[in-house]
């Protein structure tokens, strides 16, 4: 057992001071009675020391104490060697001085004296009373760590530190600017003909590396480390098949090339012109892959750092590392490897190359057709040249017959752009982004032979050829970002000649087909589908004419109410792939009859895959059921909903009710399918409108339109409300909501995504969303044609006039067609001035005043029509527009930005 030990004496006053002090307070002490003694308290150690302590660091803790009735000594028990009481004459309170330096004192032992320590008891007696307390303490490697950091090409780094600290290393001069005379290996020459070595001269600049000591040191501390980048010399990471340098092959694209892309010591790489290090840095050995140095702290320190140069060069990289490691500590005592040391780091150097991207993610190229592309780059291009990049097709992994030409300009050909297909998909189009540009264009025209209605669409992408700026002084940066080009074999618009009937509703279908219904002369009512071809023919594949066949029982189908529309709905699922397709697809057809009743039909259609031969189901199978949903009452059919289930919902106005009805595809006992009624759902309303019926995830149905009164048990707001009525999958009611202002709010269109509704009207506000969900009662702006959005609990997220948005559809008269896909909606109406517009817009979400909640993508003109009849979408891809002329309906179909696809 190891004992230390201190006394602490008395004060010493003179004689005569005390002698005075006790005659002035004898007559006091004579005036008292009874025994005036007191037991004195025990000594008590107050405090707790660090229960941590580390090699070389300096470990103390400042004892108090507290009772006993004459001076205090001080003991301490069982103690490791390293530590011990400090003698002190200090008496301006009770206490102690623990104090030791784990591996330096009491016989510098050390990594001996790591471990843990327990039972340690200092005690104190005033020489008759005694206190004490235990304690433990552990005894830690010092660990060093490199402190990650990402460097940035043309910036000088430092890292984040409190440079007025005595614990923190001289920081040196960020700010100059020497010229790095570097040797390449490899550069790119003339236009990609081969690599050479070349030298070129770059600005450089420095980056500190922190390097922590956990603990300060009471000594001086040394550590030998070393940077280094790629050894090509050895052939590391490289196949030998490659076209590319070994520099530029992909097991080195992200390691940097020391001194190339950096350097330790200039002077000794370059000859001349960088500064001295700092005086805590001590170069050893630049090497052709990395150097050696020397790393001091002086006792109390750190945080010091290890100065690197990194150069600005011409040539865009990936993100690229090289590599630091401390290799030993040369004098002191700290570790590399335990107690969470940090020994190597691998540094991230960031280009600062503008890089290249597409402004999209995906288009629709139609056949034989030239679509322009936008290039962009992350930022203006600064760099005081003209920058490039390379565009190329992807590698594709099916069989489908396809060709694109890539072109710089509109009007190229011949030799001036790039062929790819499937015979050969190596070349690649050069594009030039100017000097002070952000994007440049290019064009692209695709063709494909498979003349395959049953699959889905040829699909090709397009990419940056990453390999072409691996050498290549100002090429643009790029990234594994792709452009989905999307090859639509549907060119030509489909007219009402061609069909024998005028449109009356449109719906897309899962492959990109779509399906038409209407009344021709005779008054029959006509449903026919249009492969993704754009083919009427019924001979061709998947083009049926449903609408010619007779109903249940050999009963023709009823005739549709004076001034009525039919309705169209929609719902698909392909559970194979684009080349084996596995579909099922319910197309649901509703109408209002002369005898004020609902007619409902649901068709069924599917397309599977055996032995490679795709299929269709025939067409004298496809009607499921047909049903009338109330043959009792008033039933004038509006919406119409179907899920990929093949069940039916049906939304109607009654005798001063709004209707609706669940309808479940079932088996009769001889297997047939049945319609089967699931619940019927009537509410009170005074001249109602219903202008759509949802499936979202959140609800079963979800019915959106306009009331003059209150929906039943709503109350009404004032004059027409719009209102918003939901129910799950089992029947029961969610929501039944009114909303709008004290004004006429009349919706005439909604459409869906999810739980995001959006409501049209061509007469209304000026409507303005407040902070709460509602209408602000002082909107700006004036009234007019309207876009609100809602969710599903009625609250209003969003609200604009498109007379509002930008460009030159100010005038928009009215919305004659909504469809919606997830952010973004698609509107279709006529301008003031008799004009067709079609205009893309998007939900932001943003509620800042600067920022506005439904912003405009893109707006076009449409020539050649004078009204808008249908409009629907399919994937966000493609529009399919069916619009009236002069010469009578077309169906013409435009990409997701406004370009025609048909004519």
């Amino acid at each position: 057992m190891r004992m230390s030990s201190a006394r602490v004496s008395p004060y010493a006053f003179p004689v005569r001071r005390i002698l005075t002090a006790l005659i002035s307070v004898l007559p006091l002490l004579l005036l008292g009675c009874g025994d005036t003694s007191k037991s004195p308290e025990d000594p008590r150690i107050l405090g707790l020391p660090p229960q941590v302590a580390y090699l070389g660091a300096d470990y103390n803790y400042n004892f108090g104490a507290l009772g006993g009735d004459d001076p205090l000594n001080y003991s301490l028990v069982n103690n490791p060697s390293w530590l011990a009481l400090e003698a002190t004459t200090n008496k301006a309170r009770k206490g102690i001085v623990l104090r030791g330096v784990p591996g330096i004192s009491g016989g510098r032992e050390g990594e001996a004296d790591l471990g843990q320590y327990d039972n340690i008891r200092i005690a104190t007696n005033d020489g008759n009373l005694i206190g004490d307390s235990e304690f433990s303490v552990d005894v830690r490697h010092n660990p060093l760590k490199i402190v990650d950091a990402t460097l940035v090409e043309g910036e000088a780094y430092e890292p984040d530190v409190n440079d007025g600290s005595d614990e923190v290393c001289e920081i040196p001069d960020r700010q100059v600017t020497p010229e790095a005379a570097v040797e390449h290996g490899s550069l790119v020459v003339g236009n990609g003909d081969g690599y050479s070595p070349g030298g070129r001269a770059y600005p450089s600049r420095r980056a500190l590396i922190r390097v922590d000591l956990e603990q300060p040191s009471v000594e001086p501390l040394a550590v030998r480390f070393r940077v280094g980048g790629q050894d090509t010399a050895t052939g590391e990471n490289c196949e030998g098949d490659s076209d590319l340098p070994c520099e530029y092959q992909e097991g080195n694209q992200s390691r940097a090339i020391y001194g190339e892309d950096l350097v330790l010591d200039g002077n000794a790489r370059y000859g001349s012109g960088f500064p001295e290090p700092p005086e805590y840095v001590e170069y050893i050995k630049e090497e052709a892959t990395g150097a050696t140095g020397l790393l001091n702290f002086e006792a109390g320190q750190t945080t010091c750092f290890i100065p690197v140069w990194v150069h600005d060069d011409n040539l865009a990289e990936d993100e690229e590392f090289f590599d630091v490691e401390l290799e030993q500590v040369t004098k002191g005592i700290a570790s590399l490897d335990d107690n969470g040391a940090v020994r190597s780091r691998s540094i991230a150097i960031e280009d600062d190359t503008p890089t290249a991207d597409f402004e999209a993610e995906s288009i629709v190229v139609s056949e034989n057709r030239k679509r322009e592309v936008t290039a962009t780059l992350s930022r203006a291009n600064d760099t005081g040249e003209a920058l490039y990049a390379a565009v190329e097709v992807a590698e594709v992994d099916d069989d489908s017959s396809w060709e694109a030409d890539l072109c710089p300009d509109e009007g190229s050909s011949g030799s001036e752009c790039v062929t790819v297909g499937n015979g050969s998909n190596d070349a690649s189009l050069t594009v030039e982004f100017d000097k002070g540009g952000d994007a440049t264009t290019f064009y692209v025209q695709a063709s494909t032979d498979t003349d395959a209605p049953l699959k889905e669409e040829v699909m090709r992408e397009l990419q940056f050829d990453q390999s072409f700026q691996y050498g290549r002084e100002f090429a643009a940066a790029t990234t594994d970002s792709i452009l989905e080009t999307h090859i639509n074999e549907w060119t030509d618009d489909v007219t009402q000649n061609e069909l024998g009937f005028p449109v009356n509703s449109l719906v897309a279908g899962e492959l990109g087909e779509a399906y038409v219904t209407g009344v021709d002369d005779s008054g029959g009512i006509r449903l026919q589908s249009i492969n993704r071809l754009g083919s009427t023919d019924s001979s061709d594949k998947d083009v049926v004419a449903l609408g010619e066949l007779k109903g249940k029982g050999n009963a023709d189908w009823s005739s549709l109410a004076d001034n009525s529309t039919l309705q169209l709905a929609f719902a698909g699922e392909n559970s194979g792939t684009s080349g084996a397709p596995a579909v099922t697809r319910y197309l649901g057809l509703a109408y209002p009859t002369q005898m004020k009743q609902g007619d409902v039909k649901l068709f069924r259609s599917t397309i599977s895959t055996e032995d490679g031969s795709i299929s269709r189901s025939p067409s004298a199978d496809e009607l499921v059921w047909e049903l009338v949903p109330d043959p009792e009452s008033d039933w004038l059919q509006r919406a119409l909903a179907v899920t990929t289930e093949g069940t039916v919902y049906a939304g109607a106005l009654g005798d001063a009710s709004l209707r609706m009805t669940r309808i479940d595809t079932a088996e009769n006992s001889n297997g047939d399918s049945v319609a089967e009624q699931s619940w019927t759902e009537s509410l009170e309303a005074t001249g109602a409108t219903l202008s759509g019926l949802f499936t979202p995830g959140t609800a079963g149905i979800v019915a959106l339109g306009s009331d003059g009164g209150a929906v039943d048990p709503g109350s009404n707001i004032g004059g027409e409300d719009f209102y918003l009525f939901s129910r799950d999958t089992e029947g029961a009611v969610n929501e039944r909501v009114q909303f709008g202002t004290q004004g006429e709010d009349r919706a005439t269109l909604s459409d869906a995504d999810g739980s995001r509704f959006w409501l049209a009207g061509n007469d209304g506000g000026p409507y303005e969303a407040d902070d709460s969900g509602g209408f602000k009662e002082e909107a700006d702006g004036s009234a007019g044609a309207f876009l609100l959005i809602v969710n599903s609990n009625g609250d209003l997220q969003a609200a604009v006039h498109p007379q509002d948005l930008e460009d030159h559809n100010a005038q928009v008269g009215n919305i004659q067609a909504l469809v919606v896909s997830g952010d973004n909606a698609f509107i279709a109406g006529q301008t003031k001035d008799d004009s067709v517009y079609l205009m893309g817009v998007r939900y932001t979400g943003s509620q800042a005043d600067d920022e506005a909640a439904i912003e405009q993508r893109w707006s076009a003109t449409i020539g050649d029509a004078d009204s808008v009849v249908a409009l629907d979408n399919y994937r966000d891809r493609k529009l399919y527009l069916v619009m009236d002329g002069g010469s009578g309906q077309r169906i013409r179909l435009y990409d997701q930005v406004g370009n025609p696809l048909t004519q």
